[in-house]
């Protein structure tokens, strides 16, 4: 525990721009955009979109015309800080190791004291950063990121916390630029305002999904569904988790715009709830002299559609989007529901999320 706390003392001393990734949905539209109708949102999306930490609050997506829009205002600032597999709670203010910054933070530790819990994520196919480390090796540094147990570090809400810890800002944790709509600290699941449905399913049906990157910090991710009028909670949401199925693909521009599709990395071990389906964030961050070894990426970069690092929403493609298929359950009550989206990462300690109204009919 003294290693712990003095650890936990230094946090201060390490440069901000290596703190978090950042990430939301794009279809079905999210809750977590909420501040789309206000500006700088509601207007023109700046030429070359700033850094995560410029405290401007850009989550640029490709809109219904394939240019980048800021119809998803600061969703992709809905997270949870210093959550980490074996920890009771999140405690939104550290981050986990960062080995090109000394000795302190390059070795593995947890960022709770509790150094007893065990990866279920060890083979390296599955892993997206530091892939060529021994599992569990001193050098495996991420072993205790949410991904290598995906679903099962904590959380601050399902729907994410804006700014991803409680004022003030600084630190490990993200920015939010405070709207008469939310502001820092705020849980999304309390705060952000149920829309009409932004899709309309059927049971049984394979329906698309997608989602956008503005800073890149590795690990995977999961769809779930919880009831409309049900606390939206991860015991909730953990009841109806989504199947993907089929190829992933990388989009440029929209529906309309250049994609490609390749088999995807699928977990259903050692995730939780027990055999739910993961898939592998398929960007490879690739910065080798940050994170160690990655993965190939699925296209190469230099035919003008990039398709790793993005280690920043300054690097990073506002018309690129990740879309999955999933299955919705064929035996699922009809009504109202609330899709959600859990991003666990592995190069940090954080998990985004994101929540969107959906409608399921009969089949």
């Amino acid at each position: 525990k003294t290693e712990f706390m003095m650890l936990r003392a230094v946090v201060a001393a390490v440069i901000l721009h290596l703190v978090q990734g950042h990430g939301a949905v794009v279809n079905p539209m999210p809750r977590n955009g909420v501040d789309r109708d206000l500006a700088p949102w509601n207007g023109p999306v700046p030429p070359r979109p700033p850094s995560v930490e410029s405290d401007t609050g850009w989550c640029p997506v490709p809109g219904k015309d394939g240019k980048p829009s800021g119809q998803n205002g600061q969703s992709c600032f809905y997270f949870s800080n210093g959550c980490a597999i074996g920890c009771d709670a999140c405690d939104g203010s550290s981050r986990g190791p960062i080995p090109n910054e000394g000795p302190t933070w390059r070795r593995k530790f947890n960022v709770c004291p509790n150094n007893t819990a065990k990866a279920t994520v060890c083979d390296p196919r599955l892993r997206t950063v530091n892939t060529a480390a021994e599992c569990g090796a001193d050098d495996d540094w991420y072993y205790y990121s949410p991904w290598r147990a995906p679903g099962s570090a904590p959380v601050f809400d399902s729907c994410g916390m804006a700014g991803g810890h409680k004022p003030p800002n600084g630190g490990f944790g993200g920015i939010y630029v405070n709207t008469t709509h939310a502001k820092l600290g705020d849980a999304g699941s309390k705060v952000l305002p149920a829309m009409a449905p932004q899709a309309n399913w059927t049971a049984g049906q394979v329906v698309e999904v997608s989602w956008t990157i503005e800073a890149n910090h590795g690990g995977g991710y999961s769809y779930r569904l919880a009831p409309f009028d049900a606390p939206l909670t991860e015991e909730t949401f953990r009841k109806i988790p989504l199947d993907f199925v089929g190829q992933q693909m990388l989009r440029w521009g929209g529906p309309k715009g250049h994609s490609i599709s390749f088999n995807g990395t699928y977990v259903t071990e050692g995730t939780t709830p027990p055999g739910s389906m993961w898939v592998v964030n398929p960007i490879p961050r690739n910065d080798n002299g940050q994170t160690g070894q990655g993965f190939p990426p699925h296209c190469k970069s230099e035919d003008g559609y990039p398709c790793e690092g993005m280690t920043d929403g300054a690097s990073a493609d506002p018309v690129l989007e990740i879309v999955d298929h999933v299955r919705i359950p064929t035996d699922i009550t009809p009504g109202r529901y609330v899709l959600g989206w859990r991003w666990d990462c592995e190069e940090s300690n954080q998990i985004w999320q994101s929540c969107s109204d959906v409608e399921i009919l009969a089949a």
